[in-house]
Parts: structure tokens; C-alpha cells; sequence
């Protein structure tokens, strides 16, 4: 395999954008290979078919949420309320950014449509969310419903994203912060939290 051109984060970063932008069925090996400045040729060197690129992708993708946003959530030095509030803001940038945006949402469709493969990335990407979100309301709600109601706000979050796109109004993904703020209850102290 011949060094990559680019960066490999940087190479993710761009198919990700194409394949947000395109959609899986829609999305060819030429317009991945040119959204990262090779020759199709070339761009085989590296990936040998459009679902083994995807597949990297969403693992990408996946890593860079937990890391940036889904950790969050764990940080216990906050308060749940702050947690979710830091949660919140960095949702918007990352799901207005071209690299993550709506991508899970995106594939979730076309992989719905012939691609049931694709699925099990896609869960796992969605269950650790609303693992992030339970892991807040844990205390106060209990395992069971806190996971019921975490799995509701990502569901909010993706009809929020999807609106804030169409709309081109990030107000839809503010929104569902601040509804989730307010069923979470003021926050209390960190020390209060433990």
C-alpha cells in the first residue's frame, strides 16, 4: 500500500463530507477519490471498495464523537446539568461541521435500503449517545428509564438536526438542549452530583 497524500484523519474527514453530502448510493469511488485529491486509480491503492471506506468512516466518525462529545457526559468534576449544557453547545459545532454533521443519519437511510450491514456501526454509534445521555440521568431517574429517556433525546437530536438543515436554523438542536436541561432540573454543585 503506497503512503497516503494527506493525513488520514484528514482523508476520513473529506469522504465523510462526501458521503454526507451524497449519501451512500449516491457516492462513487471517482468522487471520493477526487474529494481527496487522487486518481481513482490511486485511491484503490488505499481502499479497495466504497463499503470497506465507509465502514472506516464510521469507525472515524464514531471515535471523534466519543471522544468530543460523548465523554462529556462522564466528566464528573461537572454537574449532570453542566455536563449536558457543555454536551449541548458542543453538538452544535459538530453536527453543523461537514465532517460529522448528520453522516450516521444519512447512511442509517440508505442502509436501510439495501445495505443491512451497515446497520451495526450505525447502533453502536446511537446506543453509545444515549449511553452518555442515561449515565446523567442515572441517579435520578434510575438504569432503566434513564435509558428510555436518552434514547428519546438522540432521537430529538437527529429530527433536530435533520430540521436545523432543511430550515438552515440551528434554533431546532438549541431547542432540544434546552428541553433536555429542563427535565434534567437545575443543576446542583459537583459535590451535590457524588
Amino acid at each position: 500500500m503506497r503512503p497516503l497524500k494527506i493525513p488520514r484523519d484528514e482523508l476520513l474527514q473529506r469522504c465523510a463530507c462526501t458521503f454526507k453530502r451524497l449519501g451512500y448510493h449516491g457516492t462513487t469511488m471517482d468522487a471520493l477519490a477526487g474529494a481527496c485529491g487522487f486518481t481513482k486509480a490511486s485511491f484503490y491503492h488505499h481502499y479497495s471498495n466504497k463499503e470497506f471506506l465507509l465502514r472506516d468512516v464510521l469507525e472515524w466518525t464514531h471515535q471523534r464523537a466519543s471522544t468530543l462529545l460523548f465523554a462529556l457526559a462522564y466528566d464528573e468534576a461537572l454537574t449532570a446539568h453542566e455536563r449536558l449544557t457543555k454536551m449541548g453547545r458542543r453538538a452544535m459545532g459538530m453536527f453543523q461541521d461537514d465532517a460529522i454533521g448528520c453522516l450516521m443519519g444519512v447512511i442509517a437511510v440508505d442502509a436501510s435500503y439495501g445495505k443491512p450491514e451497515l446497520m451495526a456501526p450505525i447502533r453502536a454509534f446511537f446506543d453509545d449517545w444515549a449511553k452518555a445521555f442515561a449515565h446523567l440521568l442515572g441517579e435520578q431517574l434510575g438504569e432503566v428509564q434513564a435509558l428510555v429517556v436518552a434514547r428519546r433525546w438522540v432521537a430529538d437530536y437527529e429530527g433536530a438536526i435533520l430540521l436545523a438543515r432543511v430550515y438552515d436554523d440551528p434554533a431546532y438542536i438549541e431547542a432540544v438542549t434546552e428541553r433536555a436541561l429542563a427535565l434534567l432540573g437545575p443543576g446542583a454543585p459537583p459535590s451535590q452530583t457524588q
